[in-house]
């Protein structure tokens, strides 16, 4: 019953916001990097006020990225992003909010133009005064060469990888925008986020008092399960299958 529930507020949405957290990327073999066994469990994360402040402790940064950038050149798109794909292209006016900085979305072919990186993303850098958006390549050579890691080349600027560390101020433009998709979408669906990591948890209380449905699936639960028109608390990639077998998405 709740899979059809979750098919009709879906077709009889006008717009949908999807929120995607950590949990819809575990089924791909990437659990939640604050979990037991968790990114940051064996790669010890590097504050940002500590990456301002230390050449050393930005070079452990540039390592970290290393790690996890490898990790993730093996590692594909389940079910669920396929799921997520689908919903999309169903609307151009559907978007999605992602939490996960691991690029599996885009693996999966969602444009950027419907997707918002409300934590950035490990698979790019940043300038942190200009904002110029660089490839890996040439930081990652510099830290395995052991040579000094390069500046922006357009304003001499230090470079980071382009994800929100710990203590980072969030983007405000990007905010802005995940802020405006949740006031306008008519349905919110969140997969795989526990909605305690502020301020993207924020979001479906937004889309509430605006009018919109919520949908959340998550395994565990959530300080918005009693707000929910539906509530699943299963793995995504097993909710996915029945959704895409059911095929009233195409």
């Amino acid at each position: 019953m709740k899979i059809e529930a979750f098919i009709h507020k879906i077709k009889e949405a006008d717009s949908i916001t999807i929120l995607t957290g950590a949990g819809i990327s575990t089924a791909s073999g990437i659990p939640d990097f604050r979990g037991d066994n968790g990114f940051w469990k064996t790669n010890q994360p590097i504050y940002f006020d500590e990456f301002l402040s230390s050449s050393a402790k930005r070079k452990e940064s540039w390592k970290n990225n290393i790690a996890l950038t490898e990790k993730l050149k093996s590692i594909s798109f389940n079910k669920g992003h396929t799921l997520v794909k689908k919903i999309l292209n169903m609307n151009s006016k559907n978007i999605l909010i992602t939490q996960n900085i691991d690029g599996l979305h885009q693996k999966s072919g969602v444009s950027n133009d419907q997707m918002i990186e409300i934590h950035g993303t490990a698979l790019k850098a940043n300038c942190l005064d200009c904002e110029k958006m660089f490839s890996l390549e040439k930081f990652h050579e510099a830290f395995k060469a052991n040579a000094p890691i390069p500046n922006c080349d357009a304003c001499d600027g230090l470079v980071k990888v382009a994800t929100i560390s710990f203590g980072q101020p969030m983007n405000p433009v990007t905010m802005e925008k995940a802020v405006a998709s949740a006031v306008h979408s008519s349905l919110m669906i969140v997969l795989g986020s526990s909605l305690v990591v502020q301020p993207v948890a924020g979001l479906p209380k937004i889309a509430l008092e605006n009018g919109g449905r919520l949908i959340i699936c998550n395994l565990q639960t959530t300080p918005y399960d009693q707000h929910a028109d539906l509530v699943m608390h299963e793995k995504i990639e097993n909710v996915a299958e029945e959704l895409l077998l059911n095929r009233v998405l195409d």
